[in-house]
Order: C-alpha cells, then sequence, then structure tokens
C-alpha cells in the first residue's frame, strides 16, 4: 500500500536548478522533471555532484519553488542521476507554467 497523501504524475518538464553542489560551489544548471506531486519532485540532468539535505531552487518559466534534497540516486542504484526532493514552500510549481510548457511542446509536433 503507498503511503503517499497525494497523487504522482509522469511528466518531462525542463526547469533551471540552482544552489550550492557537494563541493560548497554555486550552480545554475538546466535539468528535467520527470515525477511530480504537490508534495515534491523527481528531478534528472543535473550533472553535479549534490547532497541529501540540501536546499535548491527549482524554476520554471518565472515561477519557482525551494525543495530539499530527500534521496540521491547513486550511480548502480535503481534511480541512477535523480534526485528526489520534497517541497519546502507553500505551492509546487503553479499550474500555469506547467499548462504552458505542455502547450509549447503540444504545437511543436
Amino acid at each position: 500500500m503507498d503511503r503517499r497523501h497525494s497523487a504522482r504524475v509522469d511528466v518531462q518538464l525542463p526547469v533551471e536548478v540552482w544552489g550550492l553542489d557537494a563541493h560548497g560551489q554555486a550552480f545554475m544548471d538546466p535539468a528535467m522533471v520527470t515525477n511530480m506531486s504537490t508534495a515534491g519532485i523527481i528531478l534528472q540532468g543535473l550533472r553535479r555532484k549534490i547532497r541529501a539535505g540540501e536546499i535548491l531552487d527549482v524554476r520554471m518559466g518565472n515561477d519557482k519553488a525551494q525543495y530539499r534534497v530527500v534521496w540521491v540516486g547513486g550511480p548502480g542504484s535503481r534511480r541512477p542521476g535523480e534526485l528526489g526532493m520534497q517541497r519546502m514552500t507553500d505551492y509546487a510549481f503553479p499550474l500555469n507554467s506547467v499548462l504552458t510548457c505542455c502547450a509549447q511542446v503540444a504545437g511543436s509536433c
């Protein structure tokens, strides 16, 4: 039985992520949200070493939210290169940002 309080949805949403990597270096890099719920996201594509517990800012369009890294999928794990992140701000990405992104992708087909 799943203990989650909110449904998860598989997506492919391009975002920008910024914060501090495992070496304390500031960064701002593109990434992809591959799964989301009202409580958190799964992020893929960061090419930096990130530690669990770090707080990262994630921006999509003009909207941004802060997330805490809960788990890091390292090499050899079931989810290499992914970060499981818990929402820290009062809102996840507003619906308008998600709909705008989906409309742009649909328009390019």
